[in-house]
């Protein structure tokens, strides 16, 4: 019998496709991926982070067992120890820049306020993707990338490939899938669409990486 995750991740399957296909992925695969583009995707990284992990605090906050709280509040802290690691490995200074992308804005205040207006199961839908898209493109770097050539961002694949990681990654599926069996056809519907969504908002951001988006006006 299919889970949640399981079969909502069916539905997204052409989001992960389009992600694994594009230019930013198959650059940074192939370790051809312009620096400057890579500089301008871990700031953006950075900012949209420093908010991602206010909003597991507070879905961590509304989960109703003690241990569900303590995985999203550590999620939070790992975030700050690992990606921290990994920004002053690539994030130079002339990279640095306090302004969000539109992507990066639209992410993160869409975030926002799913984790604070809506239930803790459809909190949890949200902010699930940016676990699974990273280990699942991980993985798929790490299997299809030629072994024989040096990646200069192979730091940063082996982060999202790591055991240590897919451990994180299994967890908050398995607290997902649990709320999802009790979660109402009304929260179950509202869980398919932020899941859905955020899948969406994944690829934007990586798009949005390799055109350096700015705002327009």
């Amino acid at each position: 019998m299919e889970n949640w995750y399981q079969k909502t991740r069916k539905e997204t399957e052409h989001i992960f496709q389009a992600i694994i296909k594009h230019g930013f992925v198959q650059d940074l695969m192939q370790s051809t991926l312009d620096k400057d583009i890579f500089g301008f995707y871990v700031n953006q990284d950075s900012l949209y982070l420093s908010e991602y992990k206010k909003s597991l605090v507070t879905v961590g906050t509304k989960c109703h067992r003690p241990e569900e709280t303590q995985f999203f509040y550590e999620s939070a802290t790992g975030i700050i120890e690992v990606e921290d690691a990994l920004h002053k490995l690539f994030l130079e200074d002339k990279y640095k820049n306090p302004t969000p992308s539109p992507s990066c804005e639209l992410y993160n205040s869409y975030l926002a306020r799913i984790v604070n207006h809506e239930s803790v199961e459809v909190g949890i839908a949200a902010v699930l993707p940016c676990f699974t898209i990273y280990k699942e493109v991980g993985d798929y770097i790490l299997k299809t990338q030629d072994k024989n050539v040096s990646n200069a961002y192979q730091s940063w694949i082996d982060t999202y490939a790591s055991d240590e990681f897919a451990a994180a990654v299994q967890q908050a599926i398995d607290i997902t899938n649990t709320y999802a069996l009790t979660a109402s056809s009304e929260n179950l519907t509202k869980m398919n669409e932020a899941f859905i969504k955020t899948s969406k908002l994944e690829w934007m951001f990586w798009d949005s990486a390799y055109q350096q988006e700015g705002w327009k006006i």
